[in-house]
């Protein structure tokens, strides 16, 4: 239950359970099977929940986008999937990888090695 922004009893565990719960089934039928929502926060300024969405990638996991529910936990911003996708492969391609090999090798492919 809540009353002006202010939570009562175990409002707070089940509201977070709730949005996290709405926002996973929502990933799972529009989305796909690797992604699921991060930690669920609430922002006093906006009075609003914020969902990241999590997404498995060869890289890692890595944050995809976020969700925005109300206090009824009704949509107020859902990223699409082509937004994620984006996110996701912009990310990707400034991780720094490891990749072991000759140090003529990998500049020969392009690739500029640094020591550690």
């Amino acid at each position: 239950m809540i009353i002006r922004g202010r939570f009562i009893g175990d409002a707070p565990y089940l509201a977070v359970h709730l949005n996290s719960e709405k926002v996973r089934k929502y990933l799972y039928e529009h989305v796909g099977h690797l992604t699921t929502p991060g930690m669920v926060r609430f922002d006093l300024k906006t009075e609003t929940w914020k969902v990241p969405v999590l997404c498995k990638t060869e890289r890692g996991i890595l944050v995809a986008g976020e969700f925005t529910l109300d206090n009824r936990g009704e949509f107020i911003n859902r990223p699409t999937k082509q937004e994620m996708l984006r996110t996701i492969e912009k990310e990707i391609s400034t991780l720094p990888f490891l990749v072991y090999g000759d140090i003529k090798d990998l500049e020969a492919k392009g690739v500029k090695p640094v020591s550690i």
